[in-house]
């Protein structure tokens, strides 16, 4: 198994059993059967793990991808883009120009 698999596992069994732990502790407060209980705080620890493990996965998924530019970056490096420069035309009348003080 790989060794950042092996880190996510641990992170997310650790999420897990705090999530159902605490899920447990709240649902004892409440008066609900025993058996409701027990239920409930495995869906939940059960739930969690399953979704972080997902969310892993995803990102592992997005930090592997073949492409190395986003589609975002493209305006950025496209040539024909026509960046703002400074023009310097003696014609061009300043505004401080026009005030006579």
């Amino acid at each position: 198994m790989n060794k950042l698999l092996k880190g996510h596992l641990v992170k997310n069994v650790a999420s897990a059993f705090i999530n159902g732990l605490i899920t447990l502790i709240l649902l004892l407060i409440a008066p609900l059967g025993l058996a409701s209980v027990i239920f409930i705080t495995f869906m939940v620890t059960v739930s969690t793990f399953m979704v972080t493990m997902t969310f892993d996965f995803i990102t592992i998924w997005l930090l592997n991808s073949s492409r190395q530019q986003s589609y975002f970056d493209r305006p950025l490096n496209d040539p024909y883009n026509n960046p703002i420069t400074r023009q310097n035309n003696p014609n061009l009348s300043r505004r401080n120009d026009d005030i006579n003080l």
